[in-house]
């Protein structure tokens, strides 16, 4: 079996390698989410950029963090964040909305044209395939006159 790091090297490579500013744990972060990407097929230079951006907003996020916990803590005069807390802040939605274009719902991932996926509202105008007839949609259950 190949070493998987030789792999994921040669797939950052392929697709121009890492910016000159990274370090170690920059690398890491984009790393590990390039093998599961790469699992699923899902990698060429759009993505790879998106990795990128990944890996530096999880790296400042964890450094971030750490600044956070030493200064022992996060709410300031009048409850408001500190400076350190907002930046972290920016990182944490930064990652959230590239978290969710990457790693989205295979639903997601055929919205966005990248998977072939049926959609049950597409069958609701085909035909039946045993009756010919047509599924109708659903409605909700009606009380009969009388019924109290």
């Amino acid at each position: 079996m190949q070493n998987s790091g030789t792999d994921i090297d040669k797939l950052v490579r392929l697709l121009g390698g890492w910016p000159p500013h990274f370090d170690d744990v920059e690398k890491a972060h984009g790393e590990s989410l390039l093998r599961y990407l790469k699992r699923d097929g899902l990698v060429d230079e759009p993505v790879f950029g998106q990795v990128v951006r990944y890996a530096v907003h999880r790296a400042a996020f964890d450094r971030l963090s750490v600044l956070i916990v030493d200064e022992g803590f996060e709410a300031m005069e009048g409850n408001f964040l500190s400076g350190l807390s907002q930046q972290r802040a920016f990182h944490e939605n930064r990652l959230a909305a590239l978290e969710k274009e990457l790693l989205g719902t295979p639903y997601v991932r055929a919205k966005n044209g990248q998977a072939t996926q049926t959609s049950f509202m597409d069958l609701l105008g085909d035909p039946a395939p045993s009756g010919g007839g047509k599924v109708t949609p659903f409605k909700p259950l009606t009380r009969k006159a009388g019924r109290g």
